[in-house]
């Protein structure tokens, strides 16, 4: 490539889909961006977005040549901050992704906290549930729940094992019993998380003589927010599993209890993962380590 400007020029576009508000972002005027566009265009011999009267879409070219420019600029800056003097202190955008529930219980008041220590970082926040693709959406940083699939291009480190909950309230208990052994479940109502990224219910975990075990209920309610899936449970109208973050409040107000107290699965991992580059920006290196310092203890949270 002869100038990265004409990529970030093209990746301002594709976010914006429009010329005129990537040109207001980019301090530059609407013509100076369609020149540009059009260089990188005649340059790599393809034709980059589809161009009507309202709106600017990328071709499938475009799509394709998207990931490899950001990954390109995501380089770049690195080098820079790399070598920079001020290396020791991190600088630019950070993009964030984390679970919606636990972005709100725990992770937002730790951003807040980095960003008044490291004032040069600016923040973007995605809370979903949903397993992001690092590279493609542009994410530095994401916080994965469970057993991490192999990937070559991601770097993961352990931010801390959690307690998973087995979740009923007093009311269900006085209307269908309390569950005493794993086999039981088979005779009680099911309230199941449905994995986005995939479609499939996510199996209750417990641990039973060293192993982990998995029981899918007969659901009576299905839903991909953990959050509702608790309000849900404290109605009455199934049992739930939830992590701690939500599970010790709802102990705490008296509103669920927890069944099976001695089948609970003790340790399911969160971890923090990010793209594996040769260079990391520092940036990206201090706010891992800043979560890592201080991991989550949501029983002083409730308390």
């Amino acid at each position: 490539m002869n100038n990265l400007n004409e990529l970030r020029v093209f990746v301002q576009v594709a976010q914006t889909e429009n010329f005129a508000g990537a040109a207001r972002v980019l301090g530059m005027t609407t013509s100076a961006v369609s020149k540009a566009v059009q260089r990188l265009e005649a340059e790599i011999g393809a034709k980059l977005f589809t161009r009507t009267t309202r709106s600017v879409t990328l071709t499938v070219e475009g799509i394709r040549f998207l990931n490899g420019a950001r990954q390109l600029l995501n380089d770049a800056d690195a080098l820079k901050e790399e070598f920079a003097d001020s290396l020791a202190q991190p600088r630019g955008r950070l993009v964030i992704s984390a679970p919606a529930v636990f972005g709100r219980v725990w992770l937002t008041e730790r951003v807040l906290t980095f960003m008044c220590r490291y004032q040069e970082v600016d923040v973007e926040l995605k809370f979903e549930d949903r397993q992001v693709d690092l590279g493609t959406e542009g994410i530095d940083i994401a916080i994965r729940i469970g057993a991490l699939g192999d990937s070559a291009n991601l770097m993961a480190r352990k931010l801390f094992e959690d307690r998973t909950y087995t979740c009923v309230s007093p009311l269900y208990i006085e209307r269908f019993g309390r569950p005493e052994t794993l086999d039981d479940l088979a005779h009680h109502r099911g309230i199941h998380y449905r994995v986005q990224n995939t479609g499939l219910l996510f199996p209750f975990l417990f641990e039973d003589a060293g192993e982990v075990v998995r029981r899918t209920l007969d659901p009576v309610l299905i839903g991909n927010s953990v959050d509702a899936l608790r309000q849900a449970a404290e109605k009455g109208i199934g049992i739930a599993q939830l992590p701690s973050f939500l599970a010790l409040e709802s102990f705490a107000s008296g509103k669920l209890v927890e069944v099976l107290e001695h089948k609970r699965l003790n340790n399911f991992p969160y971890s923090i993962i990010y793209l594996n580059r040769q260079l990391v920006a520092p940036r990206v290196r201090a706010f891992v380590d800043f979560l890592i310092e201080q991991p989550p203890n949501f029983e002083e949270l409730v308390s």
